[in-house]
């Protein structure tokens, strides 16, 4: 059954109401302001500025009114469908978007290349018997810094858009170490990082190609990372069509997922979502459940190392 026709049967009557209104009330006043900028035309040939001013006046009423409509449409789309379509496939989720929590772990998984703004929305936690995820949208922005003829302009650029996930070990895991993507290239896979970290080669070329692996303990984490361990983590990635990285400290999993339309499925015309991103949102999301599931129980039988 398609998520637009379980919407359908899920939402109550004041929900679609208050949907149908306001996505009514947007389309409208998108076709509306052409109205406005055609006269503004004809009074600018008119040479009128009365009608000029009455124009523009009436644009920035309309603009106005466009920003409110969006806001309320977007408020029905993240407080009411995003969790009705999450529940179909993790029913024991819960949905929090004001939530702020995960912002500091940012830091302390040291995941993330350098980045200047951090944005963190829609976030939940799914609950299991042993441990829980708690999840959201992350986007990371890079200050961009340009001179020209002594101008000097800045921007903020994205660095990274996709999943950030945050998971306590149930077992006892001493180990600490961060496999993120390779940024420097493998010929410098044998160097020596900061902090007494070193970079690991794994011996296997294409996760070696793909991933930078830091560690204090080359035994430990080839222990962990063991040649089926990367060979299922790579197989995620060609699911995920992406790459998934992860960190543990302090007892700690964090998790990254480089998608940019991470919770951005919403409908066209009167369509609740965009079936096709939607169910690649499920997908992404069913992965990360599957690659916690599996790391927990490697942490579980090698709670020793």
């Amino acid at each position: 059954m398609e998520l637009n026709e379980i919407l359908k049967d899920k939402l109550t009557s004041e929900e679609k109401i208050k949907f149908q209104r306001d996505n009514g009330r947007f389309k409208l006043l998108k076709n509306i302001i052409i109205l406005p900028i055609i006269i503004g035309i004809i009074g600018i040939y008119l040479e009128s500025i009365l009608i000029v001013t009455v124009c523009i006046l009436f644009i920035i009423a309309l603009l106005l009114s466009n920003k409110f409509s969006i806001n309320k449409k977007g408020a029905i789309y993240e407080n009411v469908i995003i969790p009705y379509v999450l529940k179909e496939k993790f029913p024991n989720l819960e949905y929090n978007n004001k939530n702020k929590s995960l912002l500091e772990a940012v830091e302390k998984s040291k995941i993330f290349p350098d980045h200047d703004k951090i944005f963190c929305s829609n976030y939940f936690k799914a609950l299991y018997g042993k441990y829980d995820i708690e999840v959201c949208k992350i986007i990371t922005k890079k200050m961009d810094i340009e001179e020209n003829d002594g101008v000097i302009d800045k921007s903020l650029e994205d660095n990274f858009g996709g999943v950030f996930a945050v998971v306590n070990i149930p077992s006892k895991f001493d180990n600490e170490f961060r496999v993120v993507k390779n940024v420097k290239g493998r010929e410098e896979v044998s160097s020596i990082n900061r902090n007494d970290t070193q970079l690991v080669r794994m011996n296997n070329i294409e996760f070696d190609m793909l991933y930078d692996v830091y560690s204090m303990n080359q035994v430990s984490i080839k222990r962990i990372l063991s040649p089926g361990v990367m060979a299922r983590i790579l197989e995620i990635n060609r699911k995920l069509n992406s790459i998934l990285s992860f960190s543990v400290y302090n007892n700690v999993l964090y998790v990254t997922i480089e998608y940019n339309d991470f919770m951005e499925f919403e409908g066209k015309g009167n369509l609740y979502v965009n079936e096709e991103l939607a169910q690649e949102n499920l997908n992404v999301l069913e992965n990360l459940d599957y690659f916690v599931r599996y790391f927990i129980n490697i942490t579980d039988s090698s709670s020793n190392l």
